[in-house]
């Protein structure tokens, strides 16, 4: 290794430095992607790039391998040559990960604080490709129980007793967003967010009444509210566990027709 050097500087792990270029272009490529399927052309693509970087090498006892940028005449740096080159609108779109595919689409953020997943625990999942909870939930292997998550924990450095708890975080129901849908004669509520339903019993409430459920799916309900409800809590209960937002109706009014007022998560007390 290099020898004959500052070494208050922190070195990074290769593949923390990798994951996090790659993270980047990875961003790129699905913006380029979205960019490509409006029909407007491809203006600027990456060719032969090459990034020759001045490096210490360092090996800790744990056999990780670190990289430090060489300073300013900081003598005996090793040099590392990256390249990159261009792909293909096919290649992008092909390689490209499409949401609407997700079976939950929610970011690993929103399973709060009973997931008991640290920032550095979710940073890690992110640069093993880990961005929702769908794709999180497909992390454990079907039948393979703990010892699949243990061995994904040991991948990862988690502990497997971290990653039941953020499983069962994200088995649990949750209300992302809401929208009042108009009718000729009434207005009802949609619900919108994750394990809603469990096909079987699905109770809601809303400002403490219970409403009627006129359709109910995973990842959306449509409700009846009474005719005083005009905003107030939300309540969803599956299976014993619950969730909670809050709704607003828009005002009654006189003009038949369909028509949806969409509120963002949360709504308004």
């Amino acid at each position: 290794m290099n020898g004959n050097r500052p070494t208050s500087a922190r070195g990074v792990p290769v593949e923390e430095f990798l994951a996090a270029i790659g993270e980047q272009l990875d961003r790129a490529q699905d913006a380029l992607a979205i960019k490509a399927r409006t029909g407007r052309p491809l203006t600027w693509a990456l060719r032969d790039m090459k990034l020759a970087l001045q490096i210490f090498v360092d090996v800790d006892a744990q056999g990780h391998v670190t990289w430090r940028n060489a300073g300013p005449n900081e003598a005996g740096a090793s040099t590392v040559n990256l390249e990159f080159t261009t792909i293909t609108r096919p290649m992008i779109e092909e390689n490209t990960y499409a949401m609407q595919d997700d079976s939950d689409a929610r970011p690993l953020d929103m399973l709060g604080a009973a997931s008991e997943l640290s920032d550095d625990d979710k940073l890690r999942l992110r640069r093993l490709g880990v961005r929702t909870v769908g794709q999180f939930r497909r992390l454990s292997p079907s039948g393979s129980g703990q010892s699949g998550l243990a061995a994904i924990g040991d991948m990862v450095n988690i502990p497997v007793g971290k990653l039941e708890a953020a499983l069962r975080a994200s088995a649990r129901p949750s209300i992302t967003s809401h929208e009042a849908v108009r009718r000729p004669d009434e207005t009802l509520l949609r619900v919108r967010g994750a394990n809603l339903s469990d096909g079987i019993n699905t109770e809601v409430r809303l400002g403490g009444d219970p409403v009627e459920v006129l359709e109910a799916h995973p990842h959306e309900l449509l409700v009846r509210p009474l005719e005083h409800h005009r905003s107030g809590q939300i309540e969803v209960l599956v299976n014993g566990d619950r969730a909670t937002s809050f709704f607003r109706l828009p005002p009654a009014h006189g003009a038949n027709g369909h028509g949806v007022d969409r509120e963002p998560p949360g709504g308004a007390p």
